[in-house]
């Protein structure tokens, strides 16, 4: 019984005194320069102390890159069963972690070594303060970047240049690969200052060849072609020909449109890794298959407005190719497609590839 009373008794004063005489050390680097500084006190008010330090340390003086404290005898948990020893903190913006040896176990030394310079010391914790620590959810901790380059995650996803809103001009090239003329077009001359089509590029994906530099793109798009047609003519299909009828109505808006589904396949070159700094050179091929066609007639006849909308295939190709190559300076890029097939089906109008040329806004 007296050696049960007097082990209690010794647990209990050991607990006492390790729970009064706490020491914690705050490695503070700021350049080359390390400075060490104590913090003792009580284990239920440490963390005031240490949260009055860092304070301190990161309001009075911006040029600490980091710091690292040790922890001598504290034992600290975050979660309510024991399964892990990481705590967060969190002082305004900043992300304080409290990595435990067992949840240090789950990290690549690379990391660790990243985030310490050098190897743990087996069953000894550490505090890491950096607003590059990214807490994932409450039990993974994952460190994603502890470069300064606000923009290198970004880069390293994509860094892409498909996605976004284009405007273009239109036009059709005759198999001299030159535009196409009235006579070769007839009924299918286009006025140019109006024949303006639109991009909107919804989704993409990088596949990095050479880290941010050099990758292949693809994603998908929508691409509507807007033809605006001169002269009074009504299209029609007419046993899979296309023909044009010359109403004598004037048209104060006469517009042949089709609109396509594109996935890209592209090789682009980057200069940088940062996206908003980078040069970006692109070129490829890009896909795509028929949504539909339309025709939309405006005119005025008795002091009355009149519209008429033709819904139709018109002869368009229900799928199609085209080289794509781009080049721009961050969110802008100047873009050009030639078709590599017709237009129109084989026989069914004149034969023309299109063209088009236009800016890119990427998002």
């Amino acid at each position: 019984m007296k050696i049960k009373l007097l082990s209690t008794f010794l647990f209990a004063s050991v607990a006492l005194f390790a729970q009064h005489n706490e020491t914690k050390k705050i490695i503070k680097i700021q350049g080359n320069d390390t400075t060490v500084i104590m913090i003792n006190g009580r284990i239920d008010k440490m963390d005031s102390l240490l949260t009055e330090e860092m304070k301190t340390i990161y309001l009075n003086d911006s040029s600490v890159t980091r710091v690292d404290v040790f922890m001598d005898t504290t034992i600290l948990k975050s979660s309510v069963d024991g399964s892990s020893d990481t705590t967060q903190i969190k002082i305004g913006n900043m992300k304080i972690v409290i990595l435990g040896s067992k949840d240090l176990t789950d990290l690549d030394l690379d990391q660790i070594k990243k985030m310490e310079g050098g190897e743990l010391p087996k069953g000894q914790r550490k505090i890491i303060i950096d607003e590059r620590v990214i807490i994932e959810n409450d039990e993974d901790i994952t460190q994603k970047n502890w470069n300064k380059d606000e923009h290198d995650k970004t880069a390293r996803d994509g860094n892409a240049i498909w996605s976004g809103l284009g405007i273009n001009a239109n036009g059709f090239m005759n198999s001299n690969n030159e535009l196409a003329s009235t006579s070769e077009l007839g009924f299918l001359t286009l006025d140019p200052a109006k024949s303006i089509g639109l991009q909107w590029n919804f989704a993409e994906k990088r596949f990095p060849l050479v880290k941010e530099y050099l990758g292949v793109v693809t994603g998908l798009g929508f691409q509507y072609n807007r033809y605006s047609l001169k002269g009074s003519y009504d299209l029609s299909v007419i046993n899979d020909t296309l023909f044009g009828i010359n109403t004598g109505a004037n048209y104060t808006k006469n517009v042949l449109g089709s609109s396509y589904l594109q996935a890209p396949l592209l090789l682009q070159i980057s200069t940088s890794k940062n996206p908003k700094q980078a040069w970006n050179i692109s070129a490829g091929v890009v896909g795509g298959i028929r949504l539909g066609a339309r025709q939309i007639q405006k005119w005025e006849a008795d002091g009355q407005k009149n519209k008429d909308k033709t819904n139709d295939d018109f002869q368009f190709k229900p799928f199609q190719a085209s080289l794509m190559a781009t080049a721009g300076y961050g969110d802008w890029s100047i873009y050009m497609t030639y078709s590599l097939t017709d237009v129109f089906n084989e026989g069914s109008a004149p034969k023309v590839r299109g063209v088009n040329a236009g800016i890119l806004l990427s998002f």
